[in-house]
């Protein structure tokens, strides 16, 4: 590593971070943090503080932990890297994908789509829905629901159905049919509702107002984090995503579960949508399936979802999508 004074008078000279305004990076260098283990970070000076955020909401399992090092070089040293794409496979791969099938039969997730991370995770269940009424002889189910302050990432789908103008204003015009309905969120809400059971009936109504003004044949599915993450941490009242789950059903337009933040235990439960009672048709998940240790993200696939793909004689159901590390 280069010394301390290179590394301050280099801050932020050649590297724009993500986030943030690259003047205000130079103007105000961020800390330069060199060493992390456990639950602990410790920045270039040495001054040591416990990471309370596990680094982007992702690091589960702590820093540096001995276990997933080891996994990680025995892999590197057998083989570092072989592509999935029609025709071959490799032994890892086959592995993971039945170690999430064995973790998610709870859910009633039994297939694995893996991405590169939480955006690809996102993007790749928005696709595979459009993709999914395809098959099924619905071509016009191309749009898709979510929620004001909802966070699904910064692809162009994926922003397109973010509920937070931070990641869309300077990057429109986005995906066309793409709207939002209001959070349930007893703090701050068009209602004036303080009342969360209230506020969920009434988040609840929004949503079926919504879809009888975009008309039901035209949704291809509605996207949601079970407790919204970077909207400001905002836990629905109980009945909301099960309210969420029945008027989907009704209408024929998949439930997507966002949990790049909130799966493998991140809760309380393994699932944000288990949270709930929740079985969701996709569910995209990233971060703490690797522990933050490298980028890699997976989209879960229900049965009934999978059905209509794997049953598919027309060629309809030949997935054009992957990413190089997919």
């Amino acid at each position: 590593m280069k010394d301390s004074n290179f590394l301050k008078e280099n801050n932020a000279r050649s590297l724009w971070h993500p986030m943030a305004h690259p003047a205000e990076m130079k103007a105000n260098p961020p800390t330069i943090v060199t060493k992390a283990e456990g639950v602990r970070i410790t920045d270039v000076d040495g001054h040591e503080v416990i990471d309370a955020v596990g680094g982007l909401w992702n690091v589960n399992l702590g820093f540096s932990a001995d276990p997933i090092k080891a996994a990680i070089a025995a892999q590197l040293d057998k083989m570092p890297y072989y592509s999935i794409f029609r025709g071959t496979t490799n032994d890892a791969v086959i592995e993971l994908a039945e170690e999430l099938r064995s973790f998610f039969a709870p859910d009633g997730l039994s297939r694995a789509f893996f991405t590169s991370g939480g955006s690809d995770s996102v993007e790749t269940a928005l696709r595979l829905a459009r993709q999914y009424h395809k098959v099924r002889g619905e071509a016009g189910r191309v749009k898709f629901l979510s929620l004001k302050k909802g966070y699904h990432g910064t692809h162009t789908g994926a922003a397109s159905v973010n509920g937070n103008a931070n990641f869309r204003t300077a990057y429109e015009p986005l995906l066309p049919g793409c709207s939002h309905i209001p959070a349930p969120y007893p703090y701050r809400n068009p209602f004036n509702e303080s009342d969360p059971e209230r506020l969920a009936q009434l988040c609840l109504a929004a949503l079926e107002d919504e879809i009888a003004f975009q008309g039901a044949g035209t949704i291809a599915a509605f996207v949601m984090e079970p407790i919204l993450g970077a909207g400001g941490v905002i836990v629905p009242h109980a009945s909301f995503m099960p309210g969420v789950r029945e008027i989907c059903d009704r209408h024929g337009i998949l439930l997507i579960s966002d949990e790049v933040i909130t799966a493998f235990g991140r809760t309380g439960d393994w699932t944000g949508a288990s949270q709930w009672g929740v079985k969701p048709d996709m569910l995209s998940t990233a971060k703490a399936i690797t522990s933050g240790y490298f980028p890699f993200g997976a989209v879960m696939i229900s049965d009934a979802v999978a059905e209509v793909f794997e049953g598919d004689t027309s060629g309809k159901g030949a997935i054009g999508h992957g990413y190089t590390y997919s």
